[in-house]
């Protein structure tokens, strides 16, 4: 075990770091929950979401060293949910425990949660201007574009056999074609990662297997088990309010609470993976929206600071007002905070199960694939009855990627860029 993990399972544990006269000085709860305010109100741009966080808690505040901050990033990406999102649990976690984990994670998440719950409420208003479908137009094109050179640089990272190439093409075509089949994709492609593991370790006996050989965890089985018994208990609550409560908002609620619970548990691989998966629940599973709704939550998520899946919010608010936000929200955040929270309490049994990581290494490339495919979803949303939409839409995808991947144009600029350019498209064919 590194120094550093062993450093991490053993304050874990104790939810507080025993800092030394080596150790960075930690912050006061009030003092990481208000950089954490700060930060989810700046924070744009997918990856470079993780270089903010970087800057902040390392080189400007001093509250971690690199190799501290390397392991959250880390863990952060073995666990469904945003990337950036769970980074600020597990820093919260290094420093305060649960409560820093939790307080972080939600003010993190405020400022964006503010801003979507404000478009959400105006963009009933909004769309009937005829000049907002053209920024649409733009909006969606450019998003489209941005989330594609995303999927393009990180599964140059991850996607390096040629099994895995055909993995990915394969779960791409068939996510795309058949939205129905995402979840059961990503259940095979875990569930195929442990087959690969077994084969190995038969070709490899010596190879380690068993939890036994694992670091013993801070935390005791009865506290996993009575983290459970709650998680259930509030799952089970949820279900009988969505399927035996006649009151129709606060019915429909427990039923997004329930969709965005499942969505946030399978969102390998980055936040925009939940378009694809949220999309077919809300569109063809439900009925409660529109795919071009979906398509325009998700350029909504990529123009607002802090993490993508606050799109959530928007969905939720479209389909139950006030009630559905909070809910669909609290969906989306609620079983990655848990996870991390319980692998923050046991991180080096969680970092060395070979299960897990055989898991693990089956689904990544299936999140590319899907996040491939949440470029096809938002890029739909490009496309009008006006014809220069269907000239538009594809050049300034294009241009879009061309200059986030060459060049590594801020995000915000090319989407504001984008909606310019879409207005004046309308503005020049009415």
């Amino acid at each position: 075990m590194s120094d550093t993990a062993a450093k991490l399972s053993n304050t874990a544990g104790k939810h507080k770091p025993a800092w030394g006269s080596t150790e960075p000085a930690p912050p006061t709860l009030r003092q990481f929950g208000l950089s954490c305010l700060a930060l989810g109100s700046t924070a744009f741009g997918g990856g470079a979401m993780i270089a903010l966080l970087k800057d902040a808690f390392v080189r400007r505040r001093g509250w971690l060293r690199d190799a501290d901050f390397l392991e959250a990033v880390t863990l952060a990406q073995s666990l469904p949910g945003a990337i950036a999102t769970n980074t600020v649990a597990f820093v919260g976690y290094r420093l305060h425990g649960p409560a820093g984990a939790s307080l972080g994670m939600a003010l993190y998440a405020l400022p964006s949660f503010t801003l979507m719950l404000m478009l959400a409420a105006l963009y009933e208003r909004i769309r009937e201007i005829p000049s907002a479908t053209a920024v649409f137009t733009g909006l969606n094109a450019a998003a489209a574009g941005l989330v594609a050179v995303t999927a393009i640089q990180l599964g140059r990272q991850a996607v390096t056999t040629h099994g895995q190439r055909l993995q990915a093409v394969v779960v791409f075509g068939s996510a795309v074609l058949f939205p129905s089949l995402t979840l059961y994709l990503i259940l095979l492609s875990l569930l195929g990662g442990l087959l690969m593991l077994r084969q190995s370790c038969q070709r490899h006996p010596t190879a380690p297997t068993d939890l036994a050989e694992a670091p013993s965890a801070t935390w005791t089985g009865a506290t996993y088990a009575l983290l459970a018994l709650a998680s259930g208990g509030v799952v089970a609550g949820i279900w009988v309010v969505g399927h035996y409560v006649t009151e129709s908002s606060l019915q429909r609620a427990a039923q997004l609470a329930l969709v965005t619970l499942k969505v946030g548990g399978l969102t390998f691989g980055g936040g925009f993976v939940i378009i694809p998966l949220l999309g077919h629940e809300v569109v063809d599973v439900h009925g409660w929206l529109t795919p071009k709704e979906v398509a325009d939550a998700a350029a909504l998520g990529l123009l607002t600071p802090g993490p993508f899946v606050i799109a959530a919010t928007f969905i939720g608010y479209r389909v139950a007002g006030l009630l559905g936000a909070g809910a669909a929200t609290l969906g989306i955040f609620g079983l990655p905070l848990l996870l991390v929270i319980g692998v923050s309490g046991a991180v080096e049994r969680f970092r060395q199960n070979p299960w897990a990581q055989g898991a693990l290494q089956g689904v990544m490339p299936t999140g590319i694939a899907l996040l491939a495919a949440a470029a096809v979803t938002i890029g739909k949303g490009a496309y009008g009855q006006a014809l220069h939409t269907w000239l538009l839409a594809p050049w300034l995808g294009i241009l879009s990627a061309w200059l986030a991947g060459r060049y590594h144009v801020n995000p915000v600029f090319i989407l504001f860029g984008g909606a310019l350019l879409g207005l004046a498209g309308g503005w020049l064919w009415p």
